[in-house]
């Protein structure tokens, strides 16, 4: 689904997809990788090589979508790895010469969610999957105030709707949850029926959108001041 967002006047466009996991058959997806793609898909083995595969295809199969390509064209188009482990979109086609695209991607063992955006609108996406016992071990990923927030949300919050927003932000930072927790600790929390809105006390400049759909958790970090373009509120020109 293609969105738009509004920041200082200006807008920026992105893309964002949920797919399932087993709606893609592996042994017919060959044709849309290059050689790049290939060269790094033959250094992994067991299930990560299945992981690895899927997770181009569908970004790849996004960024498609996102540009109304075709596969002879994707093919000009590289979906590497950069040295901390980010996506990056690496092309040698005209129609993106002029377009700074980044990727964020991540997946379950149920589903896949692809994130395109302006890298001069940051944006990083996440899923996980809800528990009966909301993950105990994620307390350790969580500050004091953190834990009295979620214990006074009735049962509105949790550790795993915490952590996903974090790592959501972490796809942005690119570090990962590695630094000490309280760098991404959450300050406040916005409930409004199905949706939760997160701010961060160290990362004021964003903000992370939670929904839950079914039985997962899926997260959605971008500047704090973009307003989310919704259809017939705007007038384009």
């Amino acid at each position: 689904m293609i969105e738009y967002f509004m920041n200082k006047k200006k807008f920026y466009k992105s893309y964002i997809k949920f797919y399932e996991a087993d709606s893609v058959n592996l042994d017919y997806i060959d044709d849309i990788f290059n050689e790049k793609e290939w060269n790094y898909l033959n250094l992994q083995n067991g299930k990560r090589t299945i992981e690895a595969k899927k997770s181009l295809y569908f970004g790849k199969k996004a960024i498609m979508e996102f540009l109304d390509i075709g596969l002879d064209e994707i093919k000009n188009v590289s979906l590497l790895k950069g040295v901390f482990g980010q996506p990056i979109i690496v092309n040698n086609l005209f129609l993106l010469m002029n377009m700074n695209m980044g990727i964020s991607i991540t997946h379950t063992d149920k589903t896949f969610g692809i994130l395109i955006f302006d890298q001069l609108h940051p944006m990083g996406i996440d899923i996980e999957t809800k528990t009966k016992t909301d993950s105990e071990f994620l307390e350790t990923y969580l500050t004091e105030s953190e834990k009295k927030m979620i214990k006074d949300s009735d049962g509105l919050l949790s550790n795993e709707i915490f952590f996903s927003a974090k790592e959501s932000l972490s796809k942005i930072l690119k570090t990962g949850l590695t630094s000490p927790l309280e760098i991404y600790e959450i300050s406040k929390a916005e409930m409004d029926h199905d949706n939760i809105s997160l701010f961060y006390r160290n990362f004021p400049q964003y903000k992370s959108a939670v929904v839950l759909v079914n039985d997962e958790i899926r997260s959605v970090t971008f500047p704090i001041n973009s307003t989310k373009i919704i259809e017939g509120e705007y007038q384009w020109n």
